[in-house]
């Protein structure tokens, strides 16, 4: 009997999460699957393959995970042909996007023609991808079981039903209630943002999770919003609707099941007519649900306005603290996102029922995210921090571990914000790293106290000597925070940096970054 391979491209961990439950459904039916990150697969392996679930998400507008990009690049480019493979795709998306789920479609489609057979049509899930997921599984899986000796599927097979386990609690399918104990500021009077320290108490659940993992929240929509959304669609907000297998009021629903901030597209053509391609994302940028109604001719029905809705999804943040300093808590860093749209004040959703709507003593449903790409090495290893404005958080977590077991390897920070004076997060805990040793070197770059805009590359390319230095020792280096401008430009600076310091060429740096990659010397968590 052939192994099933799952291959799972993922950047913060929800294929992953899938692959893992796809293996132990594969496993329960009498299959023998074998769960595999791409970055860890051999392309050239790829024509010994006989039985293959992709399961993999899509980067930004249509780009394969990091994790996933060699795997990608050799089958669009080198992969011969694969005449006796067996396949299936599940790819996760955002609706958002023109290019929806697009890396799971780039797989689906460049294995078809490579002569493999596909056993079960591509399934695309949007954000809300559970229920999508589990319908793909429990009609993959039968065919998979029945396939004949030469690998041809049976003709009508059986489905499974959806998986009935229970998941244990703090997990993305059985949340946790969380006490909030603790919401202050970070930030001086005269600050131009709102950085929250929460503290959450997880009680006495038993509920665990790394350093490097995230805390996802489940969030519910200000009432303001929903009324908003009720009076301009012109419903009661008692009316009945069905979300999945539940039944409960529509007020109930706009609540905390759908999205009331980032419209569909589906919505947008509804309110404005079909839209050309090239049109979508300028239109979804400039509008959000409420914006869209407004504009609307045509009433709504309950139903048809719950079906032009996305999903609620969790909102998801970097876990600021260690177990073993904080025992039963997780504390997160959290920016409170307001911002003007069309001449009217708007805000996110979790981060401003964390800030406006959830005094002390408050319950949140929240669950561990597990990032088992983003770890910190062992006590005695040297690290580089790289985290500017609420990348900061794990690295906060790390100190706090490296404290508690005694660490004295090296560990060097650089954090950045926009004013020392009112945005230097978390300065006492930093000071205090410092001065017992935790922390051996801390940088710091504030954009706006000068003229010209200092930002941490610039304090990375300043020390190129002694940091190059650190990662010849065997320093692991860290990168947390936005993935579209700062992880971009450290990845940079770290090319002109080992290019200079080893006195090699562009491309054998970009390779040394690579293979610092691939050992597990460069890790990131952007987003």
């Amino acid at each position: 009997m052939h192994p099933v391979y799952v291959l799972f491209g993922t950047e913060s961990g929800n294929a992953q999460g899938l692959a893992k439950r796809a293996g132990e459904a594969l496993t329960q039916a009498g299959l023998t699957p074998k769960i595999v990150d791409m970055m860890d697969f051999a392309p050239k392996n790829m024509t010994d393959l006989r039985r293959l679930l992709v399961i993999t998400s899509t980067y930004g507008n249509g780009d394969p995970p990091s994790n996933a990009e060699e795997l990608h690049g050799f089958l669009m480019r080198k992969c011969p042909a694969l005449p006796e493979l067996v396949f299936s795709v599940c790819g996760l998306g955002d609706t958002t996007y023109d290019r929806f789920a697009q890396c799971g479609k780039d797989f689906d489609r460049r294995l078809e023609e490579l002569g493999a057979r596909r056993i079960l049509g591509r399934e695309d899930c949007d954000v809300d991808y559970d229920g999508p997921f589990e319908s793909w599984l429990a009609k993959v899986v039968p065919l998979l079981r029945g396939l004949d000796s030469v690998g041809a599927p049976v003709t009508s097979p059986a489905t499974l039903p959806p998986s009935q386990r229970v998941d244990p609690p703090g997990t993305r399918r059985n949340p946790l209630l969380a006490r909030i104990t603790v919401n202050r500021s970070l930030h001086r009077d005269g600050a131009t943002k709102d950085t929250r320290h929460i503290e959450l108490s997880l009680g006495t659940s038993g509920v665990r999770y790394e350093l490097g993992d995230s805390i996802g929240i489940w969030p519910t929509n200000d009432p303001a919003l929903v009324a908003d959304v009720l009076r301009l669609a012109k419903l009661e907000g008692a009316a009945r609707v069905k979300i999945g297998a539940d039944e409960l009021p529509l007020e109930a629903a706009l609540s905390t099941k759908l999205e009331l901030v980032q419209a569909d597209v589906r919505l947008a053509e509804r309110a404005l007519g079909p839209l050309a391609s090239d049109a979508r994302q300028a239109v979804l940028a400039d509008r959000h649900v409420t914006d869209l109604l407004a504009e609307a001719k045509a009433a709504f029905s309950p139903d048809e306005l719950v079906s032009l809705l996305r999903p609620m999804a969790p909102r998801q943040y970097s876990i600021a603290s260690s177990l073993l300093a904080h025992p039963g808590e997780a504390h997160l860093t959290v920016t409170v996102v307001r911002y003007d749209l069309r001449g009217r004040p708007r805000a996110g959703v979790a981060s401003s029922q964390l800030a406006d709507r959830a005094p002390i003593g408050t319950e949140i449903p929240v669950f561990v995210h597990s990032n088992p790409n983003f770890r910190l090495v062992g006590p005695d290893r040297p690290i580089v921090m790289i985290g500017p404005g609420t990348g900061i958080a794990p690295f906060r977590a790390f100190l706090e571990e490296r404290r508690a077991t005694g660490s004295k390897a090296k560990a060097w920070l650089f954090f950045g914000s926009r004013n020392r004076a009112t945005d230097f997060l978390y300065e006492d805990d930093l000071r205090g790293f410092e001065k017992d040793g935790t922390l051996t070197r801390l940088d710091v770059a504030f954009s706006r106290d000068q003229g010209d805009k200092v930002y941490v590359q610039h304090r990375m390319l300043e020390a190129r000597r002694e940091l190059y230095g650190y990662i010849e020792e065997g320093a692991t280096v860290y990168v947390c925070g936005d993935a579209h401008h700062m992880a971009v430009d450290v990845h940079a600076a770290l090319l002109e940096i080992v290019s200079s310091e080893a006195g090699v060429s562009r491309e054998a740096a970009r390779s040394r970054l690579e293979q610092l990659a691939q050992a597990g010397r460069y890790q990131k968590d952007v987003y």
